[in-house]
């Protein structure tokens, strides 16, 4: 009988596993360690650790970075490209704006593109804006290009062709060639991708999915082979960057949609706790063994974008906006130019930090943890994996101790102190960028370093509420199951907003819905009845920018121009009274999936000692305090704990400090606020 749903999430240092029982509404967690040289290895182990038979499991939804790690490690396929003729330089051109931080560098260094120019073919045919057909494709010439480029060593092609957001059909015809010809060879063209105007960033977007395109399909294909050898033949899902799921050959025909396919899960998990807990405004912040991942969430919202950065490469897809720093437990602390920095190097999880005893020799955030006295010696990981203190101290005090002068506890506190004052300025320029106030905004952290760092960003930050959910050291595998199968697909516009034209965009959004819907039912080889939802991307007549509001095809042109003018003085503080267009609509299928109740927690207490004496450092006070030490499912819901105080569970623990207060509400969450001087016990 199939009666469970498992996922999985790789990190950089940890595999995090769960388990949801539909017929008891049990959830059972655990963690494995990374295998960096073979992820799916990880994958495969993790489903012979279950605790019920894999023939059990009746479906298995999966997060990695694989695609986007193939990206900034340049471990993709050899790609080539096929463009208009004369136009084969549109990838290297780009556009002519720098990243602010390097827009007056005269030395700016260009990034080494991911194609060779030798690898790009230009082919005769054009289309003009509005979709007209101006020269015929020459389809010997994409017959010579591919097989050219096929000769020279390349794997996947890309194909991008000027104003086929217009019209497809060259850019659908020269796929098809290319297929005929090659049939070995990947294939991924703009407009069926991002059927957006902008040709270099659908041209990018192209190029990065059929980069990534055979490493994530050798990856599923082996992930695929490995667990259903282990017996399991349920239903595959992949989470996608926008926090649906995709089956495995929806992820297959279009990796770019999965690049934040680990942090997505988190964001869904979060943006579930807040509708469900009523807790409208919410960041999120997922912290991990190498990355920290920051996303918002307003008025039961995510803040999302159809336009985002791998590196220097744009890609026009449907995706949270993530803001991801290099601070993480496995972030190694260093001395530079007599100055202290931590992070974004890892110490990942091979070697990993010092503590772990497996060759790691440089100081990192999880030793600064340990001599803090923030993790339980005791029951690291739920007592399955030792740290050992005097590896953790014997590291701090070759890097960093002994080159500052400082004291074992300074220099770990120190390495807090700056971890702390970087990532709380990124939050900051994060919120305030968007207009909002830190301080109407509870934050929600998780990861295994989440808890640890959300009583010190919560403090640094001013937040309204701190607040930490079941689970958290696996809560973005939770969050996936709390997703929904789902397909996004857009289609340019081009009018201005106005009930003339609205005939015209009605038109457009009945033959966007048709595409996708027939497009979801052949990839999951089903007949569906998903909901459907439309948004719309605008700006102001002259603008360059968009912004991405609710739209649905019944409504009158000034319902839309209204919508959008208060997202405009939202986000800038001023509209304007002029004329707007619709560049863009965006049709969402979401089939919805059974998920776990948000208070669903563990089965059996977690291992030590309920209640213990403590030693560790107390940021309030600015010294090591004596304090208790509570396994968390020894809390009782409605009781208020003061600091300082340490919180333990099977992956994370929660250190707050003797300002801070903590209550388990109706949900199973840990809310954590100041306190006042009224109502702690």
């Amino acid at each position: 009988m199939q009666d469970h749903k498992l996922s999985i999430d790789i990190g950089g240092t940890f595999v995090d596993i769960v388990t949801f029982d539909f017929a008891s509404q049990s959830v059972k967690a655990f963690k494995l360690p990374t295998t960096p040289d073979d992820p799916a290895r990880g994958v495969i182990q993790a489903i012979g650790r279950l605790d019920v038979p894999a023939t059990q499991v009746s479906e298995f939804i999966h997060g990695t970075t694989l695609g986007l790690n193939a990206v900034l490690e340049r471990k993709g396929t050899t790609v080539g490209i096929i463009t208009n003729e004369g136009f084969r330089d549109i990838l290297e051109i780009g556009r002519g704006a720098l990243e602010f931080a390097d827009m007056y560098r005269f030395d700016y260094p260009q990034p080494k593109s991911i194609v060779e120019r030798r690898h790009i073919r230009g082919v005769a045919g054009r289309m003009d804006d509005v979709g007209d057909e101006i020269t015929p494709l020459d389809e010997e010439a994409v017959r010579r290009a591919a097989q050219e480029l096929q000769a020279e060593g390349c794997k996947a092609i890309a194909i991008s062709f000027l104003h086929s957001y217009a019209n497809t059909a060259h850019e659908r015809r020269a796929a098809d060639i290319v297929r005929e010809v090659c049939p070995d060879m990947e294939v991924s063209a703009g407009a069926l991708l991002a059927n957006e105007y902008r040709e270099y960033e659908r041209t990018s977007t192209a190029v990065l999915d059929a980069y990534i395109k055979p490493v994530l399909k050798n990856y599923l294909d082996r992930v695929s082979d490995g667990i259903e050898g282990e017996g399991f033949d349920g239903r595959k899902y992949v989470m996608n960057s926008s926090g649906g799921m995709l089956t495995f050959g929806l992820a297959e025909a279009q990796p770019i949609s999965t690049v934040l396919s680990g942090p997505a899960g988190g964001v869904s998990g979060a943006l579930h706790v807040s509708r469900v807990t009523n807790r409208p405004n919410v960041i999120s912040v997922d912290v991990g063994g190498t990355s920290l991942d920051a996303c918002l969430i307003v008025d039961h919202n995510p803040v999302d974008v159809f336009e985002a950065r791998i590196e220097t490469f744009p890609i026009l897809q449907p995706i949270f906006d993530l803001r991801t720093l290099g601070a993480g437990g496995g972030s190694i602390a260093r001395i530079d130019n007599a100055l202290l920095r931590v992070g974004p190097e890892s110490a990942g999880a091979v070697p990993g930090p010092a503590c772990y005893g497996r060759g790691g020799t440089e100081p990192t955030v999880t030793d600064a943890a340990l001599i803090l006295g923030y993790i339980d010696t005791t029951n690291f990981m739920g007592g399955e994996m030792a740290v050992a203190y005097d590896l953790a101290a014997e590291a701090m005090q070759k890097a960093i101790c002994d080159p500052l002068g400082l004291s074992l506890e300074d220099a770990a506190r120190s390495i807090f102190d700056v971890l702390i004052s970087r990532t709380a300025s990124s939050v900051k320029e994060m919120m305030l960028e968007k207009g909002l106030d830190p301080r109407d905004f509870a934050m929600l952290g998780f990861g295994g370093c989440g808890p640890l760092l959300g009583p010190m960003l919560f403090a640094e930050l001013d937040m309204a509420e701190l607040v930490v959910p079941p689970l958290p050291s696996v809560f973005s595998a939770w969050g996936m199951m709390a997703s929904d199968l789902s397909f996004a697909e857009s289609a340019s516009v081009m009018l201005a907003v106005g009930e003339g034209n609205l005939p015209d965009v009605r038109t457009i959004a009945d033959d966007l819905h048709a595409r996708s819907l027939a497009a979801l039912r052949e990839r999951i080889g089903a007949d569906a009845d998903p909901e459907v939802g439309f948004s719309a991307r605008l700006r102001f007549v002259g603008q360059e920018h968009t912004l991405s509001v609710a739209w649905s095809p019944d409504e009158d042109a000034q319902i839309l121009f209204s919508r959008f003018s208060e997202a405009h003085k939202a986000r800038f503080g001023h509209t304007f009274d002029t004329e707007a267009e619709i560049t863009a609509l965006m049709v969402k299928l979401v089939i919805p999936a059974q998920k776990p109740e948000v208070s669903a927690g563990l089965t059996a207490p977690a291992p030590g000692a309920a209640e213990a004496d403590h030693r560790m450092f107390d940021a309030h006070a600015g010294r090591m305090a004596d304090c208790r030490k509570l396994r968390r499912d020894a809390l009782e819901p409605g009781k208020t704990y003061r600091g300082p105080l340490l919180i333990t569970d099977e992956g994370s623990s929660l250190g707050l400090r003797g300002d801070q207060q903590a209550r388990v509400d109706d949900y199973g969450m840990i809310s954590i606020t100041r306190i006042d001087g009224e109502g702690a016990q």
